[in-house]
């Protein structure tokens, strides 16, 4: 992202420290999902491959970061969900 228009990003980092044992839940929200849609004539509501390309990225950030233990999706075009290895 060095010398990008998304430089500003990291104004929004923050290095705090949470509790051990605890929980954290992120929201990571998506834009424009529905032009991906138009672009590639996916069927609404599942189609396969939008919940295989979903299911995979969430697989890769579960086998990227393994101390998570939960992915889950949805959206208008998708619902699915993908559970690591508690």
């Amino acid at each position: 992202m060095a010398n990008s228009k998304y430089e500003y990003i990291k104004s929004f980092e923050q290095h705090v420290k949470l509790l051990p044992n605890t929980f954290l839940v992120v929201r990571i929200d998506g834009r424009g999902f529905h032009h991906l849609s138009a672009r590639y004539a996916l069927e609404k509501p599942n189609d396969r491959r939008a919940l295989d390309l979903m299911n995979a990225a969430a697989r890769a950030v579960l086998t990227e970061i393994p101390d998570i233990s939960l992915a889950y999706g949805m959206s208008d075009e998708f619902r699915s969900r993908t559970i690591g290895a508690l």
